[in-house]
């Protein structure tokens, strides 16, 4: 949804205002210094109808990008399915967010995969990123998950390549 910014709004407030997180509104509109918003001026709250974000995991790099509006934002390695536990490829949503603990580092991001149950998570296994180690899912470094899972909706599209 587009916001108006009204006066005496701040980011913090336009935030919980919407049940959204602030790094989400951040991304989503570029903003560089978040502490200076004018008056008038249009900010995309991110949700599921109107969703700015898109992910990209490139498996040949073991990398994942987050992306708004086709420009790259961050680029996270992360660690893949193993040769025997391949990761899906294909083009994906996201369908279900969730605060998982154990191996999950916390953070859990269901993948749409119609024959299984896939997702991008954080991991307790951190020197497993870079490699092919799981059973399919996309392993983050649990802080890169937490940042990931703050920005993104339901909704976002992954493709895996």
């Amino acid at each position: 949804m587009i916001y108006t910014i009204q006066y005496g709004d701040t980011l913090v407030n336009i935030s919980k205002l919407f049940k959204t997180s602030l790094n989400s509104i951040i991304y989503a509109n570029n903003i560089l210094y978040p502490d200076s918003i004018n008056v008038g001026d249009k900010l995309i709250i991110p949700d599921e109808k109107d969703n700015p974000f898109s992910i990209e995991v490139v498996l040949k790099d073991k990398i994942l990008k987050l992306l708004s509006k086709d420009y790259v934002l961050i680029h996270y390695p992360v660690a893949i399915g193993k040769l025997s536990t391949p990761t899906p490829k294909g083009y994906w949503q996201i369908v279900k967010k969730g605060l998982w603990g154990g191996p999950f580092g916390g953070y859990w991001m269901q993948l749409s995969v119609p024959w299984g149950t896939y997702g991008i998570h954080g991991t307790n296994k951190p020197w497993t990123i870079g490699t092919r180690a799981s059973h399919g899912c996309i392993r983050m470094y649990s802080d890169d998950a937490a940042e990931l899972y703050s920005i993104i909706p339901i909704g976002t599209p992954v493709l895996i390549y």
